[in-house]
């Protein structure tokens, strides 16, 4: 926008004209928008003075824009000009009369600040803005209450955004505080209350002293409130604070309540709301200090729900028969019944608020059950109880709270309960301590229903009753499945009017509660599936079932979304348990055949609609129907249905769901006789061969689910269909060789079992190639591969053969290569890695072919046939190649418990253990390690040898022992193994007086995390008993293995909680290594496992920060020719204690020790290299949480700056040093860079402040001027 378009605005807004003047400030508004970049000065003052003048506009439209406009053009005039504006509109606030154009202004002044501070990243002028808003609301006590509030809004957007910054700065945050306490003492209430809502903002977002002091300040006018308007104000300040900062109002927590407790019962609804929400959120914020007054809160809950002043329940009647509940069942009357309005006879008194209270107290009885304040059998029997009382409640809003939280209370108890007994057995068996509080809902169900179902005939017009019914029916289902057996001939009613009612009847109308489906249709349905996932029938749900099947029926056809497609799924899951109880117990299923086939034909009938879900739900119900039923329904029927899903066209998505229905009908468990399947499995076949030659994964895999399905009838098809559906699958491999689907190999494994035996030959070659650079780590996998190469050797024997000399070229061929690359004299050989995975892929392959060969001999497996590869002293790299595939297959034969424990065959092993080639030693370890795991009696003879042995040999034979201790500890859980065992590795470990290899460690970690209630003390004991420096070393490598570990269970982080005060408390210990290691495995806690460490991390603190300061004793100087060199041997152990404290300030900022932190920091800044770095990063994290510690310390903090960053480089320094140097002297600019925001402008003008700026602000001062440059930039610090 140029100056002159400037003027001519200008000229426009002074235009008598209001007409002219709008034009011209809509036309400003829609310039500011769209414009990019940024004003000049002097435009910038121009606008925003004149914006300022047309707030006090005679027409408020004018006064709107003009509000709007600077809301908008602060983005593009600089921060002095904002500032002048905020000053400016604030001076002319505090000028005005009471009636004259204030409020205009005042609302500008919060729009423009809001914003300001919401999009600034200068936090520290966002700060200033706090002065103008101040200095006008302490000079003018007398504003309008609007104007009043509008400014304190303003305050507490800049509290809220830049908190941590007023924390470190004395001036704005004082005046702020005393401002807000000089308004805590005004005559207008209103006024009064928004006051102490941003002196709670205070508290929240401002740190420190100040914090505390205005918290006390609220807490101390909360308890001296005589008045319940005033408590209730103040006290709902207090409930604020709680829900955004809990830790800063644990202390408060139960003298609140306390005081609470006295008179909740007695003071005024208004206040008894209020005290019910601080029940309720310091039940959520600390349950742990609520939980010593659970009682009391939970009689105030009681009494709160059943308040009720102005009504007497007490004509209310439960009377009536269960099928009237819902009406009669005539067209007409279930129309009005089911009617969209609520009920017209609904209470209601605009002056009772009491309902208020009813809502409270629902509320907080939830609450107690989230937060676990009460067991989940109290939960049922007291609370339920209370809530079923309640079910009747005359207002709708307290109602469907009532039911909600009943609801919630159900779903709470079922996550603690776990996934639901589906048996009677069992049910039966279910014994544990949740079981009770299933019990107690199982006994409460009864006097559950009737209510509900009272509760959905006196209120029949209101939707969300009877939808929360259903949901509650659903609820109790998925905690027990036959809770509502007995209940069912009283349920019958309600649930056949539901589904028999008209579309539009039952929509939801409000959004009270999110628990609920948008249609009563839809919440029946789902109750009716939850009802069904069950594997038992009774009498009762037989009759209850054959009842509602038609209004299951009539459901698929409605016109409301989602509805069909759910009682399709419905219906299917119908049959299922049909089909199981005609199993299980001979129930007489003939008499539902009508209606299966008449639900087929619906589900034919709407196979053909647009609707996805709806057709997708269709297919399903058929191919359901045909697995369960097909051999009941009738024949036309099942070979029409059976065509319709062999049929595949008319797009993706319907060929996917029709091959999902016809992996359904024809799973193994199908009912379907063969006869039927037969006929269409040539069509099938055929079809099979283009799909799996699409590009679309999703259609590949499900060609392929049909391929498994379809396994056991490839003999009826054309052994040249065989052959390409075969050649089909081997083309999905090639699209993913390195990681070919499971499913894919599975279908070839079942295809190779039905293709001639010169088609498998005709492949061997290509496809042996392709499956050998399959990376296959994950079990699933190695079933697959494995059952390929079983397959082909129990069909066809007389090829095996072939097929192994394929597997054993292909393994050789890599091999060779990796030995040409290992051989190289280039960077080829640094990259060089052996080819671990093709030989894991040949080793299971072999096996597994020879495997199949000897079950179709009907012989035992046998290793004979790799004596030909086993070479006693393997030289040629052919040799070598040959016995590593022999040895890993050994050790997989190992593993599956074949090869045998003889003599000769262990003799061997050991002395592949000790041969001159590190691959085959490698392998030989492994199979070694394999054979002993599987025969853990030899356990004690293999670590014998291993300790015995030295060099190559005795690191191979560790290896072997770890192996052997994950194949019997870790994998078969051998418990006596275990015990002798560890005896003999620790006492071991203990007289060692040289280190011990980590092999060794690793495998202690093996016993810890499989018997962790044994031997995870153990571990701990070993740590803190050991007086061998060494073997104190492996114990504490061996608790950091088993920490580090992601799969550790419950069970083991349990017992890790109870030792960790006995393993940490070796980072005092006299050796500087075991305090190095001891502090590596505190740093990986606070990581990964910060939740075992919150109660230690308190005492553990003075310990952690020592090992931050230097040890003089470890400081050594060795010559080195002419020169002398000093060496830190503690510089290590060092680095990891300042690593652990950066871990706590991200981690667990709320309880670290702020003192001890900037203490660390002053001493880090004059440490080496390594360490300045970790400083910074602690500083960078750590200013918004810590600012006051900061700030008491700046002086030593700026002073160590200073001195480190004069350290000047060697006259003669090579590149090394000069590179230490300068990242040296970035990282120390960088702490001063963060430290500037909390150091007050006034400090930065005169001592060592001024000093330290002055020199990095120097462009003389060539790196040291870019650096400051670059880091005032990057974080946004005032320049």
């Amino acid at each position: 926008m140029s100056t002159n378009e400037c003027r001519e605005f200008l000229r426009k807004v002074k235009n008598p004209d209001q007409d002219i003047r709008s034009m011209a400030i809509s036309d400003l508004l829609s310039h500011l928008a769209n414009m990019t970049g940024s004003l000049t000065r002097d435009d910038s003052d121009q606008y925003t003075q004149a914006l300022v003048v047309l707030l006090l506009d005679a027409q408020s439209y004018v006064q709107n824009l003009a509000t709007e406009c600077l809301g908008q053009i602060f983005k593009l005039i600089d921060s002095n000009t904002t500032f002048n504006t905020v000053g400016n509109i604030c001076t002319r606030i505090s000028q005005r009369d009471i009636a004259d154009g204030a409020s205009a202004l005042s609302v500008a002044l919060r729009v423009l600040v809001s914003r300001v501070a919401e999009s600034t990243e200068d936090k520290s002028f966002v700060t200033q803005l706090a002065y103008p808003i101040v200095s006008a609301l302490s000079e003018s006590k007398n504003m309008p209450p609007d104007v009043n509030i509008d400014m304190f809004t303003a305050l507490a957007d800049i509290v809220e955004n830049v908190g941590s910054l007023l924390a470190a700065d004395d001036e704005p945050a004082d005046s702020i505080q005393a401002l807000l306490l000089d308004y805590s003492a005004h005559p207008n209430p209103t006024i009064v209350r928004r006051a102490f809502a941003v002196l709670g903002k205070f508290v929240v977002h401002v740190s420190g002293d100040r914090s505390k002091s205005a918290l006390d300040t609220i807490f101390q006018r909360y308890k001296d409130s005589t008045k319940d308007s005033d408590k209730s104000m103040l006290l709902g300040v207090l409930v604020a604070i709680a829900r955004q900062r809990s830790a800063r109002i644990k202390h408060l927590a139960l003298p609140i309540i306390d005081c609470e407790l006295e008179t909740v019962d007695d003071c005024d609804s208004e206040l008894r709301v209020t005290s019910l929400l601080a029940f309720e959120t310091l039940a959520r914020h600390c349950p742990e200090l609520a939980s010593a007054r659970t009682n009391e809160i939970y009689a105030a809950a009681i009494k709160a729900a059943k308040y009720d002043p102005n009504y007497n329940h007490g004509d209310d009647s439960d009377g009536g028969d269960a099928d009237d509940v819902m009406g009669s069942a005539s067209d007409d009357d279930l129309e009005e019944e089911f009617g969209d309005e609520f009920d017209e006879d609904i209470y209601d008194d605009n002056e009772d608020i009491s309902w208020n209270v009813r809502v409270g107290g629902v509320r907080l009885l939830g609450t107690l059950v989230k937060s676990n304040l009460l067991c989940s059998e109290d939960a049922a029997t007291k609370i339920g109880s209370v809530l079923i009382g309640r079910f009747k409640e005359r207002l709708d809003i307290v109602r469907i709270e009532v039911l909600a939280t009943y609801t919630a209370m159900l779903e709470e108890i079922k996550v603690r309960l776990g996934p639901p007994p589906a048996t009677v057995l069992a049910q039966t068996q279910s014994m544990d301590v949740e079981s009770a509080a299933a019990n107690a809902v199982v006994r409460q169900a009864p006097q559950a229903v009737s209510a509900l179902l009272s509760a959905a005939r006196q209120y029949p017009r209101s939707t969300e009753t009877k939808q929360l019914m259903f949901t509650i029916f659903n609820r109790l289902c998925t905690i027990r499945r036959s809770v509502l057996d007995d209940a069912l001939a009283s349920i019958l009613g309600a649930v056949v009017s539901a589904l028999a009612a008209n579309d539009f009847a039952g929509a939801l109308q409000s959004a009270a509660t999110n628990i609920v489906q948008t249609n009563l249709k839809l919440d029946v349905l789902e109750f009716l599936r939850e009802f069904l996932a069950r594997d038992d029938m009774s009498d009762a749900a037989d009759t209850f079932l054959f009842t509602v099947k038609d209004g299951i029926k009539s459901s698929v056809s409605s016109n409301t979304l989602k509805v069909p497609a759910t009682a399709l799924c419905v219906a299917g899951d119908m049959l299922v348990l049909l089909r199981v109880a005609a199993d299980s117990s001979a129930l007489d299923v003939s008499r539902y055949v009508p209606w299966i086939e008449d639900m087929v034909n619906l589900a034919v009938s709407v196979a053909g609609t647009s609707d996805q879900l709806l057709r997708a739900s269709a297919y399903n119900f058929i191919g359901t129907t045909l697995c369960q039923f097909g051999d009941v329904v009738d024949g036309a029927l099942v070979d029409q249905t059976l065509a319709m899903l062999t049929t595949w066209k008319n797009g993706t998505a319907n060929v996917l769901a029709l091959i999902h229905a016809l992996n359904i009908a024809v799973s193994p468990s199908t009912h379907l006789s063969r006869q039927s399947i037969v006929a269409v499995v040539p069509s099938a076949l055929e079809q099979i061969d283009p799909l799996l030659r699409q590009s679309d994964i999703k259609v590949c895999t499900s060609a392929l689910g049909v391929i498994r399905c379809l396994s056991s009838y490839y003999d009826l098809a054309n052994p040249t269909v065989s052959e390409r559906i075969m050649h089909g699958i081997v083309a999905i491999i090639e699209k993913s060789p390195l990681s070919p689907p499971v499913v894919a190999l599975h279908a070839l494994a079942d295809i190779c079992a039905h293709v001639p035996e010169e088609s498998a030959k005709r492949v061997a070659h290509s496809l042996v190639k392709l499956l050998s650079v399959a990376s296959v780590h994950d079990n699933q996998s190695n079933v697959a591969l494995e059952r390929v190469y079983e397959v082909v050797g129990k069909r066809f024997p007389t090829t095996a053969e072939q097929w192994k000399v394929e597997i054993l070229g292909n393994w050789q061929q890599a091999y060779e290569e990796f030995v040409k690359q290992r051989s190289a004299k280039s960077n080829d050989a640094i990259q060089a890695q052996f080819p671990s995975s093709m030989l894991a892929t040949a080793a299971r392959s072999l096996l597994a072919l020879f495997v199949g060969r000897h079950k179709t001999a009907d012989q035992a497996w046998t290793s004979e046939f790799l004596s030909e590869l086993l070479h006693a002293v393997p030289k040629s790299t052919v040799e070598v190649a040959h016995t590593c595939l022999a040895l890993r297959v050994l050790g997989y034969a190992a593993r599956g418990g074949l090869l045998a424990q003889e003599p000769e065959l262990t003799k061997q092993l050991y002395s592949y253990a000790a041969s001159e080639n590190d691959d085959v030693r490698n392998e030989a370890a492994f199979a070694l390690g394999s054979h002993v795991g599987n025969n853990p009696d030899m356990l004690a003879a293999l670590f014998n040898n291993a300790t015995a042995s030295s060099g190559a040999s005795g690191t191979s034979k560790m290896q072997a022992v770890k192996a052997a201790l994950d194949l019997a500890i870790g994998i078969k859980r051998d418990a006596c193994a275990a015990e002798s065992l560890w005896a003999q590795v620790t006492s071991f470990v203990q007289e060692s007086q040289k280190p011990v290899s980590d092999v060794v460690a690793q495998g202690l970690a093996v016993f810890a995390t499989t018997f962790p209630d044994v031997y995870v003390p153990r571990l701990a004991s070993c740590i803190a008993s050991s007086e061998n420096a060494v073997a104190k070393v492996l114990f504490i490598t061996a608790f950091r293995t088993v920490i580090a570990d992601k799969h550790l269970s419950a069970q083991c982080d349990e017992q890790i909680k109870l030792v960790l005060s006995t393993a940490l408390a070796s980072i005092t210990d006299a050796d500087v290594n075991v305090r190095r290691l001891t502090m590596l495995a505190l740093f990986s806690l606070i990581q990964t496992k910060k939740e075992l460490l919150e109660d230690l991390i308190p005492t553990i603190q003075p310990a952690l920060f020592q090992q931050t300061e230097v040890d003089a004793s470890l400081v050594r100087k060795i010559k080195m020719g002419p020169f002398t060199k000093t060496v830190d041997d503690g510089l290590e152990a060092r680095k990891c204690a300042y690593q652990c404290v950066h871990m706590l300030i991200r981690h667990a900022p709320l309880v670290v020790d702020g003192a001890a932190v900037v203490d660390s920091v002053v001493r880090g800044i004059s440490d080496e290299q390594e360490i300045r770095i970790i400083v910074q990063h602690i500083v960078t994290e750590s200013i918004a949480t810590l600012a006051n510690c900061y700030a008491e310390k700046l002086e030593d903090i700026v002073g160590a700056v200073e001195t480190a960053r004069s350290v000047k480089i060697p006259a003669k320094a090579v590149k090394q040093e000069i590179d230490k140097h300068n990242e040296l002297l970035k990282s120390t600019i960088a702490i001063f860079v963060n430290l500037m925001p909390i150091i007050k402008p006034s400090r930065l003008q005169s001592g060592v402040f001024a000093r330290v700026q002055e020199d990095m602000n120097n462009p003389a001062n060539d790196e040291m001027y870019l650096y400051y440059k670059s880091c005032i930039e990057s974080s946004g610090a005032p320049k």
